[in-house]
């Protein structure tokens, strides 16, 4: 491959990263943001890679590698314990130590099956003032829920004409839920037909707030004729209110990954069971990720023992290299990511299925900790 160098330009929040040729021509580029989630019931810095792409004559030459290999260099001088992405092909970024811990979900049904809720028309249009009122809400919403990052000043709440979002109150004025939507629109001969009912955020804090959110929906009746209901993988609340299933479609899209890149930062800040527990297990950075430099996979191998009660964990880590039957379980830090953030976790059952993972016993502590949770982002970050 010909020369090529590696800019770099980094702010507080931002690392954006290109690689040109010597005389200054685009190859390739991406870059991480710097924000925090919600995991396991605590919330943790995170790394957010987007953007990343390679002109086709320059591709299959290892600039991405290298840029993912800065990142993490620039994450571990930061001391970001966990890195999320939207990946373009799984198989790929599993070479760099992500594994797979969330889902794009989505339920379409006709507007019909709503008719078991009261139409509800109350709702109060969301404006730029409303943005505080929306992030308290939403971050109430995604506590207990993995992976929906933290919504603030640097990370604002979107209010916009396309999509609109919509407000509600409980019987003491006090916002309670909102949905974000959009309309679906084709032209036909010579007029506009509205067809699909786009709904692309729903927060709720009560089984009431919700009924009223979808009681909204059927305000669109006449007008529209199917509802499309996005990311209910960390909303399973909505399944549970609607009554009508033979007509409704479900549709799976494989569709965040993530990887962990401090265990002990990771297991220190998370909540626990209030009941007493614990458990050891041993994990190992895979050969040839970009983490896997002796400074950052020494945050990712070892032995690590937890302590647990009363919903706090002490982490104590074993100078001895243990074999497997020495820890209730073993493994890579891919998989070690997928069973924390509980995705399609059932227990020792499930896991022993699981690429990367032995298990010595049940480690029924371990599972109790890190129990299946939904989780998921509602939007391209």
């Amino acid at each position: 491959m010909s020369d090529h160098i590696l800019h770099s330009d980094q702010s507080p929040n931002h690392s954006a990263y290109s690689v040109t040729t010597p005389d200054g021509a685009f190859m390739s580029g991406g870059g991480q943001r710097y924000g925090a989630i919600h995991l396991n019931g605590a919330i943790l810095p995170c790394a957010f890679i987007g953007g990343i792409g390679t002109e086709p004559e320059h591709r299959r030459g290892g600039l991405v590698r290298e840029i993912v290999t800065a990142m993490a260099e620039e994450g571990g001088r930061r001391g970001i314990p966990v890195t999320i992405l939207h990946p373009f092909s799984f198989a790929y970024y599993r070479r760099f130590g992500f594994e797979r811990v969330a889902d794009h979900r989505v339920l379409e049904f006709p507007m019909s099956a709503l008719n078991v809720f009261e139409r509800y028309a109350d709702l109060s249009r969301a404006s730029e003032s409303d943005r505080p009122a929306l992030a308290r809400l939403y971050n109430a919403f995604a506590e207990g829920r993995n992976l929906l990052p933290v919504r603030g000043d640097d990370y604002p709440f979107p209010v916009g004409d396309a999509p609109r979002t919509y407000i509600s109150c409980d019987k003491s004025g006090a916002p309670d839920g909102y949905v974000t939507l959009d309309i679906e629109k084709y032209f036909s001969v010579n007029r506009m037909v509205s067809v699909n009912l786009h709904v692309r955020e729903m927060a709720f804090l009560s089984p009431a707030a919700l009924d009223r959110l979808l009681g909204f929906l059927r305000m669109y009746e006449g007008e529209l004729d199917t509802v499309c209901i996005h990311d209910c993988g960390m909303m399973p609340e909505v399944e549970l209110r609607l009554r009508h299933y033979m007509h409704t479609r479900m549709t799976v899209i494989p569709d965040i990954m993530a990887r962990i890149n401090d265990v002990a930062a990771v297991l220190e800040a998370v909540r626990y069971p209030n009941e007493r527990g614990s458990f050891t297990v041993k994990c190992a950075e895979p050969e040839g990720t970009p983490w896997s430099a002796p400074a950052l996979a020494a945050k990712t191998t070892g032995v690590f023992r937890v302590d647990y009660e009363n919903g706090k964990g002490t982490v104590t880590r074993l100078h001895v290299c243990a074999d497997h039957a020495d820890c209730d379980l073993s493994a890579t830090t891919p998989a070690l990511t997928q069973l924390i953030f509980g995705f399609e976790s059932g227990g020792a059952g499930m896991a022993r299925y699981a690429h990367g993972v032995v298990l010595s016993n049940p480690a029924e502590d371990f599972f109790r900790a890190f129990p299946r949770r939904p989780g998921g982002v509602f939007e391209h970050f």
